[in-house]
C-alpha cells in the first residue's frame, strides 16, 4: 500500500506519516528503486498509525508511545500515569483519560480503541504535522533555486549577446537604448527562469524529503 492510500484511510498527512516513521514509532517495508526509497505499508501499519494518532490526540508524548510500542505490558501503565499527572490542570481531559484502564487492553491498538471515541474530535498536536524547525526549508530551497536559475539565465543571456554581436556593437547599442537590452530578458527569460527555479526547488525538496 502506498503512502497516499494510507493517508486517505487514516486522515493523516504525508508529513505526519513520515514524521512517525522518523520517530521510529513503526517501520514499514522499504524498497530502493531508481535511486529513491519507496515505502510499502501493510494493513498492520495502517492500524498502528491510527493507534498512534489516537494516542497523540489523547496527550501521550512520542517517547511514551515509543515505549509502549517496544513493550506495552511493561510501559503502558507508567505512560498512562504520567499523562494523568500532566492533565490534572485540565479537568475534562483528566476525566476522559481516567475512564480507561491500560489493564483492559493487551496491546497498543486495543488501548487506542478504548480512547478513540473520547478523542475523536480532538486535533493532533501541532508538532506531528509541522517541521521541528521553525524555518520553512521548502521555501528557502525554492527561493535559492530561483535565484540560481535567474543568475544562470542572466549569464546565458550575456553569452548569447556576446556571441551574436561584437563588443563594440553591444556597447554602442546598450548606450543608445539600454531598455532594448534589458526588456527581452525581463519579459521573456526572467519569468521562465523564476518558474523553472520554483519547480526545481519544490522537486528537490520532495525528492530528498525524509524516507527511511
Amino acid at each position: 500500500m502506498k503512502i497516499k492510500e494510507v493517508c486517505a484511510q487514516t486522515g493523516l498527512t504525508e508529513r505526519a506519516v513520515r514524521f512517525y516513521i522518523q520517530q521510529k514509532l513503526f517501520t514499514p517495508q522499504a524498497q530502493r528503486r531508481g535511486g529513491r526509497t519507496w515505502l510499502d505499508f501493510s494493513p498492520a501499519d495502517v492500524d498502528r498509525l491510527r493507534a498512534i494518532a489516537t494516542l497523540r490526540k489523547a496527550g501521550f508524548t512520542l517517547e511514551e508511545i515509543r515505549a509502549m510500542t517496544q513493550n506495552y505490558q511493561t510501559n503502558a501503565a507508567g505512560a498512562a500515569f504520567a499523562l494523568r499527572q500532566r492533565l490534572r490542570e485540565s479537568i475534562a481531559s483528566y476525566e476522559r483519560l481516567c475512564g480507561t484502564d491500560t489493564g483492559e487492553a493487551d496491546n497498543l491498538e486495543d488501548y487506542a480503541a478504548l480512547l478513540e471515541r473520547e478523542v475523536k474530535s480532538t486535533p493532533l498536536p501541532r508538532r506531528d504535522f509541522r517541521p521541528a524547525s521553525r524555518l520553512n526549508w521548502e521555501s528557502i530551497l525554492e527561493t535559492l533555486c530561483m535565484v540560481l536559475c535567474v543568475l544562470g539565465a542572466l549569464r546565458l543571456y550575456a553569452f548569447l549577446w556576446d556571441v551574436l554581436s561584437d563588443v563594440s556593437f553591444y556597447i554602442s547599442f546598450a548606450a543608445w537604448n539600454p531598455l532594448m537590452v534589458i526588456l527581452p530578458f525581463a519579459v521573456l527569460i526572467l519569468p521562465i527562469a523564476l518558474v523553472a527555479g520554483s519547480k526545481l526547488g519544490k522537486w528537490i525538496y520532495r525528492h530528498f524529503e525524509y524516507v527511511p
